[in-house]
């Protein structure tokens, strides 16, 4: 048995594969001005910020504005991650960037929908959800519509809400009002929150209702906000690469992760973006392994946090996670 593996936090955008960009950018004539494919959706080394990494954004948004482009890239990005052993995953995106071509937002999320099942289908090995961001740089009038169409698709595809964005744009209190009708609503949410921002934007989202924490490094900065992510067993969605590329934190050796683990905390690894970071949860697992010195029973242990955290009902819950028990190998 080999060990079975979870993502939760996992941009669709930042994960296109190489052969769905060449097709994609040759259908509405991209030039990619000598520059690989790789080259043009892979953040490089001299990566200064999160607002420098989000940059590798713009040619996926700019390919990804058609039901038959969104549907494609979904459901390869699933077969993918069923290949590479992954037996769940929540998939997240913004419907509001996907509209440039006259679709609607109830459009994007079915074509998105559409693409996840085929993908589920055709391998046959994992199941997936998918999460809708509102961003932190957008209308609050878009992110309220974005949350209004999540409701509508809970548990048609999608299974809860996030926001994204470049973190400390807009500060989180102004966000309170929309997480708390999500709340109202009983619709799951996380919210990206200390990536680079600081520990008050974790301790506010949690008392937003957030069951889960995208990122949450600066926890680290406050022995309150840890006990505080300890006693409400929130769950960590962290991202250990996309943290180094995006400056979150400064090197292996000063990432968090490992001390959250040893206090008790939930903690996940997730690849954040694939093709941005050039990443995968092999990656990520092995860099843990080598330089924070964890197990595989560490992993598996970590796997089962982020199965524990999903966004699916109970019963859904129970049956993957002891699929999950009696077919995992342990140290």
């Amino acid at each position: 048995m080999k060990r079975l593996e979870t993502d939760l936090h996992l941009h669709l955008d930042g994960s296109l594969s190489t052969d769905v960009v060449r097709l994609l950018a040759a259908e509405i004539g991209y030039d990619f001005e000598g520059r690989s494919v790789k080259e043009s959706i892979s953040v490089g080394e001299d990566c200064k910020s999160l607002v420098d990494y989000l940059k590798c954004f713009d040619l996926p948004a700019q390919l990804l504005q058609t039901e038959a482009a969104l549907e494609l890239a979904s459901k390869d990005l699933v077969v993918r991650l069923a290949k590479q052993g992954l037996i769940y995953t929540e998939i997240r995106f913004a419907p509001q960037l996907h509209m440039r071509k006259g679709l609607t937002k109830e459009k994007v999320v079915e074509a998105v929908i559409r693409g996840v099942d085929k993908g589920v289908k055709e391998a046959g090995s994992i199941k997936a959800g998918i999460l809708l961001c509102s961003m932190v740089n957008g209308s609050d009038k878009e992110n309220e519509e974005t949350f209004d169409i999540a409701g509508g698709y809970l548990n048609r595809g999608v299974v809860g809400v996030d926001i994204a964005g470049p973190e400390g744009m807009v500060p989180m209190a102004h966000f309170e009002p929309l997480f708390k009708k999500v709340y109202e609503k009983d619709i799951p949410f996380t919210i990206h929150a200390g990536e680079c921002g600081d520990c008050e934007n974790i301790i506010k989202a949690v008392s937003y209702g957030a069951k889960r924490i995208g990122h949450g490094c600066a926890a680290i900065q406050s022995d309150a906000c840890m006990d505080l992510l300890k006693k409400e067993k929130i769950t960590l969605e962290m991202c250990v690469i996309s943290n180094l590329q995006t400056k979150a934190v400064a090197s292996i050796e000063e990432h968090p992760l490992k001390a959250f683990y040893d206090r008790g905390i939930r903690v996940t690894y997730n690849t954040d973006n694939i093709t941005v970071s050039d990443t995968s949860l092999l990656k990520e697992a092995e860099l843990m392994k080598k330089h924070m010195g964890f197990t595989e029973a560490d992993l598996r242990q970590m796997n089962r946090y982020a199965l524990e955290g999903a966004f699916l009902n109970q019963e859904e819950k129970e049956k993957i996670i002891a699929f999950f028990d009696n077919n995992n190998y342990n140290e």
